[in-house]
C-alpha cells in the first residue's frame, strides 16, 4: 500500500500534518522558555563537541528531571 497514491489517505495525512504543525506552533508560542532551553543546549553541545551526544544530552537534561536529586553531573 502506497499512501501517497491513495487520494483519501494522502488528504488525511496532509490535514493531520497541518493540524500538528499548528498545534506545535501554538505550544511553542505559549512556552517561549523551550526555545531558550534548546538554544542553550545546542550552544553547549557545539562548544563541547562530545563523542557520545546521547550521554551528553542525558547529563545536560538530568537536572530538569522531577525525581532528580541535585548534584553536579556536567563536567
Amino acid at each position: 500500500l502506497f499512501w501517497e497514491e491513495d487520494m483519501q489517505m494522502s488528504s488525511n495525512f496532509l490535514d493531520r500534518k497541518e493540524e500538528l504543525k499548528a498545534d506545535h506552533t501554538s505550544y511553542l508560542r505559549q512556552h517561549p522558555e523551550i526555545r531558550a532551553l534548546i538554544s542553550d543546549f545546542l550552544q553547549f553541545l557545539l562548544l563541547r563537541k562530545p563523542d557520545d551526544v546521547f550521554q551528553f544530552a542525558k547529563e545536560y537534561f538530568l537536572p530538569f528531571a522531577p525525581d532528580h536529586s541535585p548534584e553536579p553531573s556536567l563536567k
